[in-house]
């Protein structure tokens, strides 16, 4: 293994990459009548075969119904092209409940090409209303003029994004591609806790690659708590006394704001290996942990890191890893493997710079 320093470091797994205040799920559109659509315009990063398509509704009345499919975009107006132009993909209609993230497959798979320029397109059939879903505040990391909105409640709109889309397109209704700009969840928490029984909170995480981690980040709705920041091996034990003590009144960001904490000693991580970097409470003062809920373990696919970066917790002597849920939480490496060793791949997950 030889490591390389980067130009500045980098955050694993990108999670918390823009933040612009609590997350949220929040009104996208409204679609209430024929015509009415919300779709998404992307560029494939790969080639993909999309079978299912699943995203957040809000507030479902009169039992709505909707249409999703894949089009292309229109070269001029940018707009979906209203054809089934990626493999016949419109969909059967689909009665929609309040609250959900169904998931709906397609009339036919769609085959898209890396570098293809694509349309997400869920459009109003019936029923009364239904509101489909983003999550506020939590921006797209690599956030450029794609993807963007296209909205039509009587005059297609096209609009930068700004909030990351509750989408996922998969290739099965339980695998799903990894989409830049989405991030399919169902529920948001801030998970306020303390020093009570040892508490500890943060990520259990497997590099992709050989590197070398200096701090870590995390989102906290109202960080006023002293804690310390530490990482250890999947045990929970700490790696040579990484451990950074932090007066929570030392911190601009009290509320709403996102905490970067450097570590006293560097700790070298192993492409493959199991870590667990946390935030422990060292008062009776609250510290606070955002996390993002998916609707089910399968969705882990669509995340940044997979399933190999989980949320977990630990109460009195015991490490509990969620199913379901991620941190807003990553650690910051400012070395890399220069990839002329034998360091282990990395699995398509992605290390957004910070």
């Amino acid at each position: 293994m030889t490591l390389v320093s980067l130009p500045s470091p980098i955050a694993f797994p990108g999670i918390v990459t823009s933040m612009a205040g609590s997350p949220s799920l929040a009104t996208a559109t409204t679609i209430d009548a024929a015509g009415e659509y919300f779709s998404y315009v992307f560029c494939a990063k790969e080639s993909m075969t999309i079978s299912h398509v699943s995203f957040r509704s809000g507030t479902a009345t009169g039992s709505p119904e909707v249409i999703v499919s894949i089009e292309g975009v229109v070269a001029g107006t940018g707009l979906p092209d209203g054809a089934a132009t990626y493999g016949g993909s419109a969909s059967a209609s689909t009665v929609v409940a309040s609250n959900t993230n169904p998931i709906i497959a397609l009339g036919g798979s769609a085959t898209i090409a890396k570098g293809d320029i694509f349309a997400v397109k869920i459009a109003y059939n019936a029923g009364t209303s239904l509101i489909i879903q983003h999550c506020g505040s939590l921006s797209n990391p690599i956030q450029g003029s794609l993807p963007y909105l296209v909205t039509n409640t009587g005059t297609p709109t096209k609009a930068q994004m700004g909030q990351m889309a509750l989408i996922a397109l998969g290739s099965s209704s339980t695998v799903f591609y990894q989409v830049p700009g989405t991030f399919p969840i169902s529920a948001v928490s801030t998970n306020s806790f303390n020093n009570t029984s040892s508490a500890k909170r943060g990520l259990k995480f497997t590099p992709p690659m050989d590197c070398r981690i200096i701090g870590l980040r995390f989102f906290s709705s109202n960080q006023v708590g002293d804690f310390n920041a530490a990482i250890g091996d999947d045990g929970g034990t700490e790696l040579s006394s990484s451990s950074t003590a932090f007066e929570g009144d030392r911190n601009a960001a009290n509320v709403n704001g996102m905490t970067t904490v450097y570590f006293d000693n560097a700790v070298t991580g192993a492409a493959g290996t199991i870590y667990r970097a946390w935030v422990e409470p060292s008062s009776a003062t609250n510290v606070n942990l955002s996390t993002l809920t998916l609707p089910s373990a399968d969705f882990f696919s669509a995340s940044p890191a997979g399933a190999t970066a989980v949320y977990a917790t630990f109460v009195t002597s015991t490490w509990t890893d969620s199913t379901t849920q991620l941190p807003l939480l990553d650690v910051i490496i400012d070395q890399v493997d220069d990839g002329t060793g034998t360091g282990g791949g990395g699995g398509g997950q992605r290390v957004i710079s910070g």
